[in-house]
C-alpha cells in the first residue's frame, strides 16, 4: 500500500477538494459541546434516516460501498447528530414556516396511469372504466408500449414534489377514485385515476429533513464567506 503524503493537487485532481472543504467549515460550526440526548441506537437511525437508508439489507450495501465498520458508522452518526441539534438551535422556529409553506409539494399521493397510443380507443377505455364495464386494473393492462420515463400502472404513495408540474396539480385537486378523461401525453393518450392523497404532517421524520435543508442553505454561505476571505487575501 503507498504511503504518498498528500497534498492540495492530489485533491483537485481526484475531484474532492471541494467536499473537502465543506467538511472543515462544518467541523467548525459543529459544537462538540452539546450533550447527545438520544442512545447511539437513535443517533445512528437519525443519520441513516437522512440518507433514506431503512432497511438492514440498505445498511449492508451501503456499509460495503463505504468501506465502514460498525465503529466508524457510529461515529458518523454522532458527528451527524450533533450537527442536526446546532441545526436545531439556530433554526426551529424557521422548520415549521418552511414546511407550512412547502406543505402542498410534500403531500403524498398514488393514483393509476393508463396509457394508450390511440385516441379513439382511449376514450372508449375512458368510459368503460367510469361506467364500471372495466376495472382499473384491467385497463393498466390494455396499456400499450409508453413513452420513456411514463410510469403506468399503479404509483405510490410519491410526492407531489418529484411529479411532473401537470400531473402533480392535477392530483393535487382530484378527488379520491376521480378518473380523469385522456389527456394527451407525447405521442399518446393518458388516462389517470387519484387514488389516494396523504396530507404531509410535521412529524419528527419530516422536521429532521427540513432542518437539513436548512443546515445546508447556511452551510453554503458559510462555505462562500470562507471563499471570499481567500480571494480577497489573495488579491
Amino acid at each position: 500500500m503507498s504511503t504518498k503524503a498528500i497534498n492540495p493537487e492530489d485533491l483537485k485532481r481526484w475531484g474532492i477538494e471541494g467536499s473537502i472543504k465543506r467538511e472543515l467549515v462544518l467541523d467548525e460550526l459543529i459544537e462538540t459541546e452539546i450533550t447527545l440526548d438520544a442512545s447511539e441506537e437513535e443517533v445512528i437511525q437519525v443519520y441513516l434516516s437522512s440518507m433514506n437508508i431503512y432497511t438492514q439489507e440498505e445498511l449492508a450495501k451501503w456499509m460495503r460501498s463505504e468501506n465502514v465498520d460498525k465503529e466508524s458508522l457510529l461515529t458518523r452518526a454522532t458527528r451527524y447528530y450533533r450537527w442536526i441539534k446546532v441545526c436545531e438551535k439556530k433554526f426551529k422556529n424557521q422548520a415549521a414556516t418552511k414546511f407550512l409553506k412547502e406543505k402542498a409539494k410534500l403531500d403524498k399521493v398514488s393514483y393509476s396511469m393508463i396509457w394508450i397510443d390511440d385516441e379513439a380507443f382511449a376514450g372508449e377505455v375512458f368510459v368503460r372504466i367510469k361506467e364500471g364495464e372495466c376495472s382499473v386494473d384491467d385497463a393498466i393492462l390494455l396499456s400499450t408500449n409508453p413513452p420513456q420515463g411514463l410510469k403506468i400502472g399503479r404509483v405510490g404513495p410519491v410526492k407531489l414534489q418529484e411529479l411532473p408540474d401537470a400531473l402533480a396539480e392535477l392530483l393535487r385537486i382530484s378527488q379520491p377514485k376521480q378518473v380523469w378523461p385522456p389527456i394527451k401525453i407525447k405521442n399518446g393518450w393518458g388516462i389517470v385515476i387519484s387514488e389516494k392523497l396523504w396530507p404531509a404532517v410535521f412529524n419528527k421524520e419530516e422536521r429532521l429533513k427540513i432542518l437539513s435543508e436548512l443546515g445546508e442553505e447556511f452551510l453554503a454561505e458559510e462555505l462562500k464567506k470562507s471563499r471570499d476571505i481567500v480571494s480577497q487575501k489573495t488579491m
